[in-house]
Formats: structure tokens, sequence, C-alpha cells
């Protein structure tokens, strides 16, 4: 009896409380898991507190890259945009030489230049991303 109006009593308060460590807490007496959950009072959460990044600005427990593997990361997209837009070119090529007409070729050649120009635009982004923190910032 006593028991079903604790229950009863945890169940209202599940309802209302925002607090998710609080919450989790209830949600384990009543499951019967742990006995005195109910009756910790827990540190109160700190807004805009919510999964820090550490000072050192990588999570720990992650692998760290050499200097040179990350700067060669900021370049895949960009060779990926210079591959494509060269693909999407010799493509138009290939299809105007086989059709003598433009307007088939038209729209892989103007993917194509797209490509490059997005290609061209985000090399020369990593580029200044690549020679260090002070480049960052003029660029913002």
């Amino acid at each position: 009896m006593w028991r079903n109006m604790e229950r009863d009593k945890l169940i209202r308060k599940l309802k209302t409380v925002k607090n998710p460590r609080e919450r989790d807490k209830i949600i384990w007496a009543l499951a019967g898991k742990e006995k005195d959950a109910f009756e910790e009072k827990p540190a109160p959460a700190q807004p805009g507190k919510v999964n820090q990044v550490p000072v050192g600005g990588q999570v720990p427990g992650l692998p760290k890259l050499p200097l040179d593997a990350r700067k060669l990361v900021n370049y895949i997209a960009p060779a990926l945009f210079l591959f494509f837009g060269l693909i999407n070119l010799v493509q138009a090529v290939g299809h105007f030489i086989e059709t003598g007409r433009i307007e088939a070729a038209l729209p892989q050649l103007i993917m194509g230049v797209m490509f490059l120009v997005f290609g061209i635009f985000s090399f020369a982004k990593a580029k200044k991303r690549t020679q260090g923190v002070n480049a960052d910032k003029k660029e913002a």
C-alpha cells in the first residue's frame, strides 16, 4: 500500500520534472533498481554549459592526426570539385564531338564549369585555412 502511494507520487513528479538527471533517477527508482536514487539531490544544471569541448579543441579519446594529414584533409573537397568539373567538361566535349551540336553538350558544360569554379574557390579557401589561424580570422 505504502509502496503504491510512493510510486504514484514519483510518477506525478516525473511528469513535472524538467531536469534530465532527476528524471533518470526517478525512472530508476520506479524500476526498483536503485532504492536511494530519489533521496539524492542532483547538482543544479548550469544553463549554457551542455556538451562543452575541452580547451584543447578536440574531444578526448579521439586519435590526433599529424599536422601534415590535417592540412591534406582541407584539400579533399576542393580536389573532388575539380575532379568532377574536369570529368563533366571532358564528357561535354566528347558529347559535342559525337553529336556535333553544342545544345546537347551545354548542360554538362555548364555543370563542369560550375564545379571548376567551386573547386578553385574552395581550394583558395583551404589554402588560407592551412596557413594558420590568423588567415582564418581575416577571412571572417
